[in-house]
């Protein structure tokens, strides 16, 4: 099949994964990033002129998408979140009898602008990631379809790595947290911090410099993003991985359980420390192939505990490195959308290439 995906290329990023994983497949996968319209700036005279050029950027991405679709002649389209994807690009995608489909990674469907909410109700299915997205949203706006598709890991980038002496000393400490920031995230880690004080604790990602009110967390912070091979570096060379949510966002009526670090940490082969609720505890067994917290007071206790215990913390991420890998890759995930469209609207006509992949309930019952 030829695919035609719009989603960032950053090496690390889900989209890009996914779009890997179409191609490990089998398939023909074309992608435009967005990041070639709509680039991430630092200085906020660039990000001014940026916003007022910001109509005429996305007339001119959705430009495009149309050009290369009539040159590629795809058989599907992916939106990997698709902000700035207009209504009447997917209507002339349609008119031409592609299939239409959106990868939703994010808690709210209203956070990000208008275009969002008008263009969802064009594609044929949203795969979203939280079981509450599609009730939340559907209250809203009117969906054609929807299916529940949780993150993954990307085998070619989320696994174990030989480390050197250099990735020891510029990743190694006691507690690890890699996630953009917001005030939720910043809430907890200030309270463990304040239980804490001492404690060895790096903290990486975007927006941690520039929004981080607490002046004891300032030590902690390394100050950029890790991407590509450094990030599942960090996570081996750090002895505790933290995964803690974003938080509440505007148009949700729940928060996230899971995000992408509930895979890509235990595929790393990480020890993971994750905030404990019923989603993810479906995924993995507490205290055999991940340890939980709920309170930062907690959290703190399990750290302490598990820095002193380094053989049952290092047998807890090998079982849930074996948990998480294969059946959580991005490889099933994918599999698993294009068995929705030969299913709902392939018909005989499409032959979708699922081979070597099983079904994704059926490795999750198998896995529990």
């Amino acid at each position: 099949m030829r695919i035609f995906c719009v989603g960032e290329n950053w090496y690390g990023s889900s989209s890009r994964s996914c779009i890997d994983a179409f191609r490990r497949l089998g398939h023909n996968a074309f992608n435009v990033d967005p990041h070639t319209f709509f680039p991430k700036l630092g200085m906020w005279t660039s990000r001014a002129a940026a916003r007022l050029l910001r109509f005429r950027l996305v007339e001119e991405f959705n430009r495009r998408i149309l050009k290369d679709a009539e040159s590629f002649h795809p058989d599907i389209f992916v939106a990997f979140h698709g902000m700035y994807v207009e209504r009447s690009t997917l209507q002339s995608l349609r008119r031409n009898g592609i299939s239409l489909y959106n990868f939703f990674p994010d808690t709210s469907a209203f956070a990000f602008g208008k275009w969002l909410p008008k263009s969802l109700p064009e594609y044929d299915c949203i795969f979203y990631t939280k079981p509450f997205w599609y009730d939340d949203t559907s209250k809203r706006i009117r969906l054609k379809a929807g299916c529940l598709l949780p993150h993954g890991f990307n085998p070619m980038l989320h696994r174990p790595y030989e480390l050197d002496a250099r990735d020891r000393a510029e990743f190694g400490c006691d507690v690890s947290f890699i996630a953009t920031h917001s005030s939720y995230k910043e809430n907890i880690l200030r309270e463990l911090i304040a239980c804490r004080p001492g404690l060895d604790f790096h903290i990486w990602g975007n927006g941690w410099i520039e929004r981080c009110k607490s002046t004891t967390l300032r030590r902690c912070i390394m100050g950029f993003p890790l991407i590509g091979d450094n990030f599942p570096k960090a996570i081996q060379a750090a002895k505790i991985n933290l995964a803690i949510m974003m938080g509440p966002r505007v148009g949700t009526s729940f928060m996230d359980l899971t995000t992408s670090r509930t895979y890509q940490i235990p595929a790393a082969g990480g020890f993971m420390l994750h905030q404990r609720n019923p989603e993810v505890l479906e995924l993995y067994r507490e205290n055999e192939e991940i340890a939980c917290f709920e309170s930062a007071a907690e959290l703190a206790e399990k750290i302490d505990y598990y820095l002193a215990h380094q053989e049952e913390r290092e047998a807890i991420a090998r079982a849930g490195h074996a948990r998480c890998v294969p059946a959580y890759s991005y490889d099933n995930r994918m599999a698993e959308l294009l068995r929705w469209h030969r299913e709902h609207l392939g018909g005989d006509a499409a032959e979708v290439n699922t081979k070597g992949v099983e079904d994704l309930t059926s490795l999750q019952k198998r896995a529990s």
